[in-house]
């Protein structure tokens, strides 16, 4: 993960990173604050504060990241992180995918389809690999498949939201 300040002055900072399931999750830090943090909707877990890593508590399937760097007040600050797993693979071989611009953006996909596409983020998905991780949902008889746990419950939720032609995906 890489971390980007979106906003800094004397007395805060925005901070935020480009998860791999697409979303931008970011966190306000102000000075003298002990923590913030914020989940994303695929289960990682981001924090910031003078000790980030430490307030972060590991779990099964995650490993931890951290970047420290300096707030414009001279505090030296961690951003930390939990990554769990993706049905993407590693991070660099999903951002190379992003790079060619491979997407196939149709929604669900026929039994036994080599990919399919997350109906709520636009994130080409394995069908093989997420139905196993339960991230998997039939409606009016079609299969749908998701990047993470995040965008199934929000499909869950209102599936005629995300399958209506004029809805553009998060991604």
């Amino acid at each position: 993960m890489e971390l980007t300040l979106l906003e800094s002055n004397p007395s805060g900072i925005r901070a935020g990173y480009s998860c791999p399931c697409g979303c931008t999750p970011s966190v306000e830090f102000a000075r003298g604050a002990e923590l913030v943090e914020e989940g994303c909707c695929c289960g990682n877990h981001f924090a910031v504060g003078p000790k980030a890593s430490a307030t972060l508590v590991a779990k099964p399937g995650f490993h931890p990241e951290q970047q420290a760097f300096d707030a414009p007040w001279g505090e030296r600050l961690e951003a930390a992180w939990l990554v769990g797993p993706s049905v993407h693979g590693p991070a660099d071989e999903h951002d190379d995918h992003h790079d060619r611009g491979d997407h196939n953006h149709e929604s669900g996909g026929p039994e036994g389809a080599t990919q399919a596409v997350d109906p709520v983020c636009g994130m080409t998905v394995d069908p093989a690999t997420a139905e196993p991780k339960g991230l998997h949902s039939t409606y009016n008889g079609a299969d749908y498949f998701f990047c993470g746990k995040g965008c199934k419950l929000e499909f869950d939720e209102d599936p005629e939201r995300y399958l209506d032609s004029s809805y553009v995906p998060s991604m």
